[in-house]
């Protein structure tokens, strides 16, 4: 065990995500707290678009779940220079995600100690009642992310990990739902139970105790160059230019829309 992390450290899904995606770039951002170079080509257009656009709609869901107005929150969509926003937003109003019930939580933090360490997942959506406990996500992919991806995500572990050690005095079955705003008709929903969970809490310890035993030498840069499009340490490596792919896309998205929001 080395001193590289601090007393205190939180980690969460998205320090997770960026550790997966290269060790070094967990190294500059979470140990070093390195500011990152003026925006880069990869990032200065679509990306960046892509990612106000994304928080902008978190933003509207959550005062919709706050008892904002719908219709001011419509008007306010519509007049968003993005148009997406706003085919987005009326796709939400019309899911079944739009109905407001008695417990539920928007853009609610639960934190929780694994094995001496700090985990944190702050929901989009949580709601439960004595029967079930819901867990969801809001995204805005441009396209339909493949079932096991999701499955197989840090997020999905960590989420319903959280959830389920944060509310153990009434035990109920978990469901995972990803709601695609721009795919409002197929959500991706995983069933969670007991089992799941165990391995999911094997997997996270494991990853934790992984990172918390790094020399600062061994925090190595990615072999994998897509990784390396949409990161903004990419210069740090002299590394800019590359090609990506979806896969890495999705990863940086992800967590440059949870520091938009907040949730890092």
């Amino acid at each position: 065990m080395t001193d590289l992390i601090p007393v205190g450290f939180v980690f969460h899904q998205s320090n997770l995500q960026a550790f997966q995606n290269c060790r070094f770039s967990f190294l500059l951002r979470y140990i070093k707290k390195l500011p990152w170079p003026a925006p880069l080509a990869a990032r200065s257009s679509s990306f960046e678009q892509d990612l106000l656009a994304g928080s902008t709609l978190h933003s509207l869901i959550h005062q919709y779940f706050l008892g904002i107005d719908p219709e001011l929150l419509v008007s306010c969509a519509q007049n968003f220079p993005d148009a997406r926003v706003s085919g987005w937003f009326d796709n939400f109003l019309a899911s079944k995600y739009a109905k407001i019930t008695d417990n539920q939580f928007s853009e609610h933090s639960l934190q929780i100690t694994l094995n001496g360490s700090l985990l944190l997942a702050k929901f989009d959506l949580l709601s439960f009642d004595s029967n079930t406990l819901q867990i969801c996500d809001w995204k805005s992919s441009q396209t339909m992310p493949k079932r096991q991806f999701l499955q197989e995500r840090v997020q999905t572990m960590v989420y319903a990990l959280v959830a389920a050690r944060s509310l153990p005095q009434a035990p109920r079955p978990i469901t995972m739902h990803y709601w695609e705003a721009g795919f409002p008709d197929q959500p991706i929903i995983f069933e969670i139970g007991d089992a799941q969970l165990r391995k999911y809490e094997e997997t996270i310890t494991d990853l934790i105790t992984s990172i918390r035993s790094l020399r600062v030498e061994q925090f190595e840069r990615t072999t994998n160059l897509k990784k390396c499009a949409y990161c903004e340490y990419q210069n740090y490596c002299a590394r800019s230019g590359l090609q990506g792919d979806e896969g890495s896309f999705h990863d940086w998205f992800e967590i440059g829309l949870s520091e938009l929001q907040g949730k890092n």
